[in-house]
């Protein structure tokens, strides 16, 4: 939709439409609750991926401070379906802005780019984005009628391409950018798995200057907090990870191995490299493992009678409770590996690739991480048999899980200006 339909979002934000549903006394002091506005491209149900997962998480950890949350979707892809995330925000916090607008020359770009990979011609001057090309130029508009009828404490960008709203936020509102990744890192990743595709990436100044744009960087991990502060020292840097309940340590008797993850390019190069090379091995040391696959992962790799394929599991906490170990074998990423977390907060043992565990600090041991084939097979292969280092791992998910969601919840205290 265009400019047409944005202008009917504005009239209707103003005679009181619920698609952008105006509030009375927007403007009245609202006490010592504070009010977010979250702007996301991305639903947040069904959580199957794990960025919807992320948003999901902060979402509750805002309404756990007390926060009154509103949601503005920026609708980008028509087959995303916003009515469930509709229904859990609540009806009269949820705002849509129709993101289908592109000037000319982004346009073109985007055609030609297009072209470039269909027919697997490199493109150097296309490999790279410009900072807002994938927002409406309507966006500024839209936000200074938003902002002029409702009063926000806080305002929090999900990803940099969606930073450019952070413009229109006046002066005393926390402007916040949730990272989920450091995209200057992004076109490296994707070589390196071979993907033609041209994904966001940026030059490492654009980042920068997106960043500029918030009070306060969010990064998921510690690493790339780090790098965030580096290009951009002048506005204020905290890392908050995923908020996800510790369980109890136990240890399964089957022998299931479970991956769990999403569709995405590096999941599916790890869990191929897997199945050939690791997974014959693991057979060979444990005859009766099971490896059994599940999320959207499963659309991709073909049936077998060498795993299971569980599809979307509707169930997790019965999916991890029968797995006894997880496995993350992804080679490359950028961001956290949310799954680890969640298979951590399961307090399941993990083996991993470095890069499944990168940014997770801990003085004592909370996965197996192995990067050689041999070693990876050996690892699961030993807890596969072993009680006593299955459940040693299982206790030390425990308790890296009650600190790290500590460390969460303070630095989010302290942009919130909750902390107590």
């Amino acid at each position: 939709m265009g400019s047409n339909d944005n202008r009917k979002a504005y009239l209707s934000m103003q005679n009181g439409n619920t698609s952008v549903p105006a509030q009375a006394g927007a403007k009245e002091n609202t006490g010592d609750k504070k009010r977010v506005l979250v702007i996301s491209e991305t639903i947040v149900l069904p959580v199957e991926r794990g960025n919807r997962k992320r948003i999901w998480n902060l979402i509750n950890s805002f309404r756990e401070e007390g926060c009154e949350v509103d949601f503005l979707f920026l609708q980008t892809y028509s087959e995303d379906d916003p009515a469930a995330t509709r229904e859990w925000i609540g009806e009269e916090h949820f705002i849509t802005f129709r993101n289908k607008k592109r000037t000319f020359p982004v346009f073109l770009k985007r055609k030609v780019r297009k072209a470039l990979e269909i027919l697997h011609i490199p493109g150097l001057m296309f490999k790279y984005f410009t900072l807002d090309e994938a927002m409406s130029p309507e966006i500024d508009a839209f936000m200074k009628e938003l902002l002029g009828r409702r009063h926000y404490d806080v305002v929090w960008a999900e990803y940099i391409f969606n930073s450019r709203p952070l413009l229109s936020v006046p002066e005393g509102t926390v402007k916040v950018l949730d990272t989920h990744n450091a995209f200057t890192f992004k076109r490296q990743m994707y070589e390196a798995v071979g993907y033609k595709n041209y994904q966001y990436a940026l030059k490492k100044n654009v980042e920068a200057e997106g960043l500029r744009r918030a009070d306060w960087v969010v990064a998921i991990q510690e690493e790339e907090e780090r790098f965030f502060r580096e290009i951009a020292p002048e506005v204020q840097h905290c890392t908050i990870g995923e908020n996800m309940p510790e369980r109890e340590p136990y240890v399964a008797q089957g022998k299931n191995v479970l991956f769990l993850g999403s569709y995405y390019v590096v999941n599916r190069e790890g869990v191929s490299h897997f199945i050939k090379n690791i997974w014959p091995r693991v057979k060979e040391l444990q005859p009766e493992a099971v490896l059994q696959l599940a999320g959207t992962i499963c659309r991709h790799v073909p049936d077998s009678d060498d795993y299971v394929k569980l599809g979307f599991v509707e169930d997790l906490e019965e999916c991890y409770r029968q797995a006894r170990v997880v496995i993350n074998p992804v080679h490359y990423g950028t961001g956290l590996n949310i799954k680890t977390i969640e298979a951590l907060s399961y307090a399941k043992p993990l083996v991993s690739h470095g890069v499944g565990v990168r940014g997770l600090s801990s003085d004592f041991p909370i996965a197996r991480v192995e990067e050689d084939d041999e070693a990876f097979a050996q690892a699961v292969a030993e807890i596969l048999a072993d009680d006593e280092k299955a459940l040693e791992l299982s206790k030390n998910t425990g308790e890296f899980m009650k600190r790290y969601r500590e460390k969460n919840r303070q630095a989010l205290r302290e942009i919130l200006g909750t902390g107590r």
